[in-house]
Formats: structure tokens, C-alpha cells, sequence
């Protein structure tokens, strides 16, 4: 945890806030006990298969990137090029890849290379498999987009076999293709029964592994249309338990999208309507994973603020540190087992490639959580932070324990933002965080009384804030601290670390929290 600073600098907020217009709220925590865990290994990051293919995932550099967000985590090896590599294991080790296969090959030296990683880091992994040439080519909806190599479903085995042999159970599971209702026309009948061929056959290879799969990862819709056919085709099934198929049932969800002509603003990433929309497609994932009687993990394996690599000037803006941490927390509490956050490991800070590009699965998106100042800096392996991995940091600053309930209003969703969490010690961790922006005139300070469920002797706090006059809409990621501590682009945390003493009344305490900024409070006994 972050060490005691002053509390002058508490003051001097409270000063501050007294000259300023500020919105005064009134939260109460419930304890209960039926409330969403927090584990270690919720957060982590999904990764196209392409950089994993070409090495950049396995680079000594990104080990100290993730140790710094801690011993756990989970990285999903798959994206938009799952279906563009070439797997080159078994019979296929020396069978060259053919030119459809602009993902690159993944072979044993890249299995080695990501057990060193997983062993250095602690984190796990989940291995995307090509799915569009497995299946009958009448069920692609467009062979001549995107075509990919012919990749068989013994060669994925091949691949899957020599996975599980090199990094044991830090292999989770075996994806499914990437967002298969939109390359294909299977039907969500169809899609189950891919995934018991895929099983079965994997299970034939390896027989006592019991490696299962990940599916079926359908596309971003608000709603969960196609989740929900997946499990209802599941449990029609008797001649299967879906649990013998499946490792985690997994979804994906963008709020907002830059595909096509769309757009997105931070005024609209930063709204009640995300928040409010976000919390739908949470329930609807949940209520799922209730039909399944909470014998699966249910995952959001891949997300992020806009689809299609992101909006620039919003997704790669201060802003997404606060709409990340509000979004780690708020997918936490719903229940959802793990949330991973698609972005590039080794590009430039915004080298975008077009779609048509051959580099484009390996290119610059700007939701990136890393990304190089420029080529020197990615050859000298100095990737900085961005906002974002700002973002995750902070949430990982939150301690395991439970959801504790706080009666935020929908009505004040444009002001604020609340968690709190029961650690496993008594010790009662609270998130605020004021999502007005510190760019506009017209943003308050929000001053929160709590009402604590017990009587609490001390209360310390950690500011994530940024420095740069521009506000939500810095793109400087350089101002950024964590109390008062930043990311260096060797990827280790420097500075001094700073928190500050919050008053405390038994059960009772006032945080004033400056717009843009997060509070993480911890109340003890």
C-alpha cells in the first residue's frame, strides 16, 4: 500500500473547495454479504494473436509492465487476427505459412517465450484458435474479406496440445474464434456444437488435461442476444453438461464505436448514458451466467472504449483513467468474473495503420494501455504508460474483499461515481470518483459525507489526478500520478508515495473529491 504523506495536502483541497462551487452528497454503505467478491485476477488484457505471433507480447519489456499491476492477471491471446496466423506445431512445425497468413506463425519458440513471461509475471493466459476455415466455408459471410490461411481443426489441436504441454495450468482454456456472429452465419445452435467438436477433439489429444474452451466471445451489442442463444442451445443439450465444454463463457463490449462513420466524445464516454448502458449489458451477461446456475465464469474478454482501435483525442485522453477505473469497479461488483482490456503491445504512440494494411493487427490503437514515444523508444524497449494503464493501476490499488452496497442515485451519475469494498481484514476501501471535468468552468467539487457500516478509527487517502491544464482532454499521460506517483516507460512505479489522513467520526466521514480526480480511501479500526 501507498505510504502516509501529509495531511496539509487534504487541507489544502478542503480550502480549495470552499472557494468553489460544490455539489454536496450523502452516501450510506450496507454491508451484504451475498455482495460480488474481488478477486486478484479480475483485470487483465486482451492481445492480438498477431503480436503474440511476431514476439512483441514476449518481450522481456512487457514483464515489469505487468508485475506493476500486480502477481495476477490474465491475458487473452486472440482479437481480430485469431484467424490470421498460422500455427505452426506438430505435423505443421515445418510447413512454411502460406501469404493469407498476415498474422504471422506462432510457433514453440513463442509457447517458451510466454511461459518465461507467465512465470516472471504470475499472470495466466487464454489461447485464441482460428475458427473460420474449421467450419463449413457456406457458413463465412464474407470469404473475400479478411481471407484467412487454411488452418485445420487438427492443426489448432496440434497447437492447443503443444500449449498446455509447455505452460501446464496457466493455460485457462482455448478460445473459439473471434466474434463469430460477425464473420459467420452460424446459428447459435451451430456454435455450440462447434464448441463440443472443438472440446472433444482437444480432450482426444489430451486426455487427462482436461482442457476446456472459451465461447463463444460474440460481438459488442448493448444487448446479449447472441449470449443468450448460446446458453439456451447449451442447456437444450442433454446430451452434454455445459460444463464439461466450457471454461468461461465470454463476451465483449465497446460502449461506444469509431468503426465507420461513428464517433465518440468524452462528454459521451464520460455520461450516465455509458454508465447506464454498461450496466445493462452487465446484468444481461449475469443473468445468463444465473440460467447457468453460476457454474461457469462469466468474462468480458475483450473491451475497451470504442471499438474499431478507438476514437482519437478520447480514447487516449486523461479521461479514459477515470472511465476505466469506474469500469473495472462497476464490472466487478456486477458479479462479471474477469474484464480485459484489448490493446497493442509494441507501436508507436499513434502510428495507426489503415484496415488494408498488412501491419494493421499488430498497429497502434488508440485505447492502447502502452504505447512507444517513438521508434528510438521502442527499440530501447521504453513503452510509457497511457492513461488507461492509469486507470487498471489504480483499481489494483483496491485491495480483495467484497462489494459493500452505496446508495448513489442515478441522478448523480454526472457527478460522481462510488465503490467500496470490504477487505478481508475489516479494513473498508472507498472509491470516489468525480467525473466532471476540471477543463469546464461549470464542474463542482463533490463533498461526500459517508455513513461507514461501522465505527472506523482512521481513514488515509490516494489521489489519481492529472496535472495538465487541458483537462479530461490531455492527451499527455506524462501528468498523470497515482499518489503522487508515476509510471516510467522502463514500465516500474517512481516517485514518492503519498496519501493523505481523511477525518473520521465513528461511523462517519466527509471526502471532498476536485473534479477529474478519484479518491481511494481506506477506513480502519
Amino acid at each position: 500500500m501507498l505510504a502516509t504523506g501529509l495531511v496539509a495536502a487534504a487541507s489544502g483541497m478542503q480550502a480549495a473547495a470552499d472557494e468553489t462551487p460544490t455539489t454536496r452528497l450523502t452516501l450510506t454503505a450496507t454491508v451484504d454479504g451475498r455482495n460480488a467478491p474481488l478477486s486478484g485476477e479480475f483485470q487483465g488484457f486482451s492481445v492480438e494473436s498477431a503480436d503474440f505471433a511476431h514476439g512483441y507480447l514476449t518481450k522481456e519489456r512487457m514483464a515489469e509492465r505487468l508485475r506493476t499491476l500486480g502477481p495476477q492477471g490474465v491475458i487473452r491471446l486472440g482479437g481480430y487476427s485469431m484467424d490470421l496466423v498460422w500455427p505452426a506445431f506438430g505435423a505443421w512445425s515445418d510447413v512454411p505459412a502460406p501469404p493469407k497468413a498476415i498474422g504471422g506463425t506462432v510457433d514453440q519458440s513463442d509457447l517458451n517465450n510466454l511461459k518465461q513471461l507467465l512465470d516472471d509475471t504470475g499472470w495466466k493466459v487464454t489461447l485464441g484458435a482460428p475458427l473460420k476455415t474449421v467450419i463449413d466455408p457456406s457458413k463465412i459471410k464474407n470469404p473475400l474479406r479478411d481471407p484467412s490461411p487454411d488452418v485445420s481443426l487438427e492443426q489448432v489441436v496440434a497447437e492447443a496440445k503443444a500449449a498446455y504441454e509447455t505452460l501446464g495450468d496457466d493455460l485457462l482454456g482455448v478460445e473459439l474464434g473471434n466474434e463469430y456472429d460477425n464473420v459467420t452465419t452460424l446459428t447459435d445452435a451451430e456454435m455450440w456444437e462447434t464448441a463440443k467438436q472443438y472440446r472433444a477433439a482437444i480432450d482426444q489429444a489430451l486426455p487427462t488435461a482436461h482442457l476446456k474452451v472459451v465461447a463463444p466471445s460474440a460481438n459488442t451489442a448493448k444487448t446479449n442476444t447472441r449470449l443468450d442463444g448460446f446458453v439456451t442451445a447449451a442447456l437444450a443439450d442433454e446430451s452434454t453438461n455445459p460444463q464439461q465444454v466450457l471454461s468461461e463463457v465470454a463476451s465483449h463490449w465497446y460502449p461506444w464505436s469509431h468503426c465507420g462513420s461513428s464517433q465518440m466524445t468524452i462528454d459521451q464516454l464520460m455520461s450516465p448514458l455509458t454508465h447506464t448502458n454498461t450496466r445493462s449489458k452487465l446484468a444481461g451477461i449475469m443473468a445468463a451466467g444465473d440460467r447457468l446456475h453460476g457454474t461457469i465464469p462469466m468474462t468480458v474478454n475483450e473491451s475497451n472504449s470504442a471499438s474499431c482501435s478507438g476514437m482519437p483525442g478520447a480514447s487516449n485522453s486523461y479521461a479514459t483513467a477515470l472511465w476505466s477505473l469506474d469500469y473495472l469497479l462497476q464490472a466487478a461488483q456486477s458479479g462479471v468474473s474477469r474484464l480485459q482490456f484489448h490493446t497493442n503491445t509494441a507501436a508507436i504512440c499513434g502510428d495507426f495503420k489503415p484496415r488494408d494494411s498488412a501491419d494493421y493487427p499488430i498497429s497502434f490503437r488508440y485505447y492502447g494501455a502502452f504505447c512507444a514515444a517513438d521508434q528510438a523508444a521502442l527499440d530501447a524497449n521504453e513503452l510509457s504508460a497511457t492513461p488507461l494503464y492509469y486507470g487498471i493501476w489504480a483499481f489494483r490499488q483496491v485491495p480483495q474483499g467484497r462489494f459493500v452496497d452505496l446508495d448513489l442515485a442515478d441522478g448523480d451519475l454526472d457527478k460522481v461515481r462510488a465503490y467500496a469494498v470490504m477487505g478481508l481484514n475489516g479494513t473498508l476501501t472507498v472509491v470516489l470518483i468525480n467525473v466532471q471535468d476540471p477543463g469546464k468552468a461549470e464542474s463542482t467539487y463533490d463533498s461526500v459525507t459517508l455513513n461507514l457500516p461501522s465505527s472506523y478509527r482512521r481513514g488515509q487517502q490516494v489521489t489519481l489526478q492529472s496535472s495538465a491544464p487541458a483537462g479530461f482532454a490531455s492527451l499527455d499521460a506524462g501528468r498523470i500520478t497515482l499518489g503522487g506517483r508515476t509510471v516510467t516507460p522502463a514500465g516500474t512505479a517512481v516517485g514518492t508515495a503519498q496519501s493523505t489522513a481523511v477525518p473520521v467520526e465513528h461511523t462517519s466521514s466527509t471526502v471532498t473529491v476536485a473534479p477529474g480526480t478519484a479518491q481511494i480511501i481506506t477506513f480502519s479500526h
